[in-house]
This record gives structure tokens, C-alpha cells and sequence, in this order.
């Protein structure tokens, strides 16, 4: 693989990693490790329960 193609590659996975939400876990998980290492983070899934779970309980300027 060419290293253009590599890089636009990886442009578009961190895009979609953006949109998609899942850098957001990462950077959880990145704060998680270091605030408190004694702890272990929580699951990908339990964290999104736990994102809705506060939209859902304060949806803000959400319409609906």
C-alpha cells in the first residue's frame, strides 16, 4: 500500500472515528487509566449506557 493511500486511509478512520463517537471512548478510557489506575475502566458498553442513560435524563436543547 502506498504511503497516500495509507494516510488517506487513516484520515478517514479518524473521521469516522470522530462522528461515530468511538474516540470518545478512547479518550474516556485514556483519562480513566490515568486519573485512576487503581480502577478498571469501564466497558465500551457500559460507558455508552451510561452517556444515554444522561441524555436521556437532561436532553438539554434536544427537541424531542
Amino acid at each position: 500500500m502506498s504511503d497516500v493511500v495509507r494516510r488517506a486511509w487513516g484520515a478517514v478512520r479518524w473521521y469516522v472515528r470522530g462522528v461515530t463517537g468511538e474516540s470518545r471512548y478512547d479518550a474516556y478510557v485514556a483519562h480513566a487509566r490515568a486519573a485512576h489506575p487503581d480502577r478498571e475502566p469501564l466497558s465500551a458498553r457500559e460507558y455508552w449506557r451510561g452517556v444515554y442513560r444522561a441524555q436521556d435524563a437532561d436532553p438539554g436543547a434536544r427537541c424531542c
